[in-house]
């Protein structure tokens, strides 16, 4: 439970704070029901688009997993959504120059005004659409990772009324509906207190992991070199990527020791009781929603550092197994491997470096062969659990029948053949891959 608890968090809360920031600076379209009623449709326009989209990705990724490449889908979404946060920053900036100009001042007539005022409708308009499109971007980068997470939690035949999977679906559920409070307790903050920076540093923290992430897949795909010192600087962050997420909520924290503070220099006494009620009043629910953010906050930290930390504790990879060497080709008994579960390999190469490879039989005499590493998340290794073989970095599932394939988090497929009961991998192929494991 805390474990699907802490990943759902961990994939959705960054995201789901960006959410509450944008809504946050989406305007309505006049006073009223009528002109609120404007932004809330821009508003469930994007979550529907979004959570529509991502619904049709997880169920192509689960019927036609070779059908759609993950870093593909990245190469073209992410930067998507940077260009519409940059975007959406950049129009709310300018309404904020229009509001400030709208302001009366010396030599205004009816005319400029007018003209004002139009221009500042259509621009709301503007500023609501992309507003909705980001939304829409950011849910579609984020929530098929999560539905994911519940494919791989309730597939390979589980009993559903198990104690465990009972357990796990309770954590999911839990985890969404914190992050969603989470969003909306966020957004009614900054709009109380009329911030506008905390909204702007989650967003902008999204958009520098959703920076870092197109790096990564530049690099896994070769497009790019950098250097060896910036490339380790690059991957703690894309491996510690709860850091941008805790980021985020320190700004959030911030605005809760404002809003606590702010509950404390409102007048509680007035000049007759209706007054004092009133600020009475107000000073209770600003209280409220202070303690109730950093108690959300509290639990969301927990879970994204604590939790993972508990949830994801060290695997150690299973020992490799044996084989001979026969005319130059690494050689394994098809007896040995041809029960469906991951078998690991390791060969020393000349010059000293240990290549690790796995073998899997997915169905008959097919098999997946690969390295024991993957050119996003390195040689870290592959595990075995509940017939699932998963990233040991990143804990993502493999579909078996892709293991041998390029692409995404599958292992980095070499050559072998399949003979007269043996499988084989050439030398020349693992002495190539050793610098895949070189330290």
């Amino acid at each position: 439970m805390l474990q699907h608890m802490s990943e759902v968090t961990l994939t959705l809360l960054l995201t789901m704070l960006a959410v509450g920031a944008v809504i946050r600076f989406m305007p309505a379209a006049g006073h009223g029901r009528r002109g609120k009623k404007a932004r809330s449709v821009a508003v469930w326009a994007g979550i529907g688009l979004g959570m529509i989209s991502s619904l049709v990705l997880t169920v192509i990724n689960v019927e036609a997993p070779k059908a759609v490449n993950r870093q593909t889908v990245g190469l073209f979404t992410l930067p998507a959504a940077i260009i519409l946060a940059l975007l959406f920053l950049a129009l709310v900036a300018l309404r904020s120059r229009r509001v400030r100009a709208l302001l009366p001042g010396d030599g205004d007539d009816e005319a400029r005004a007018a003209s004002s005022m139009e221009t500042a409708v259509s621009g709301d308009t503007l500023v609501r659409i992309v507003g909705a499109l980001y939304i829409a971007a950011v849910l579609f980068r984020a929530v098929p990772t999560a539905m994911s997470q519940a494919v791989m939690m309730l597939s390979g035949g589980v009993e559903i009324y198990s104690t465990p999977v009972v357990l796990a679906i309770v954590g999911y559920t839990l985890a969404w509906l914190l992050v969603s409070f989470l969003a909306w307790v966020s957004y009614r903050l900054c709009a109380w207190n009329n911030r506008v920076w905390p909204a702007a540093f989650i967003m902008v923290s999204l958009l520098a992991n959703h920076s870092l992430m197109i790096v990564r897949i530049l690099k896994a795909k070769r497009w790019i070199s950098i250097p060896k010192g910036a490339w380790n600087t690059i991957s703690w962050f894309i491996n510690h990527e709860a850091v941008f997420t805790i980021v985020a909520a320190l700004a959030l924290c911030a605005v809760v020791v404002l809003t606590w503070r702010a509950s404390r220099v409102i007048p509680t006494v007035g000049a007759n009781p209706a007054e004092g009620r009133l600020g009475r009043a107000r000073s209770r629910l600003y209280k409220s929603m202070a303690g109730t953010a950093a108690l959300g906050y509290l639990c969301g930290a927990l879970l994204i550092t604590v939790g993972v930390v508990y949830g994801s504790q060290e695997i150690e990879l299973s020992p490799p197994e044996s084989f001979s060497v026969v005319d130059d080709q690494v050689s394994v008994n098809l007896a040995d491997i041809s029960d469906g579960h991951l078998h690991r390999f390791e060969y020393t190469t000349s010059g000293g470096v240990k290549v690790r490879f796995i073998v899997i039989q997915k169905s008959g005499s097919s098999f997946g062969v690969g390295l024991d590493a993957c050119d996003i998340c390195g040689p870290t290794g592959y595990y075995e659990k509940d017939g699932k073989v998963i990233c040991k970095l990143c804990e993502v599932a493999m579909n078996i029948a892709t293991i041998g394939f390029k692409g995404g988090c599958n292992p980095i497929p070499i050559d072998y053949k399949v003979s007269n009961g043996t499988l084989t991998v050439p030398i020349s192929a693992l002495e190539a891959s050793a610098s895949v494991f070189a330290k």
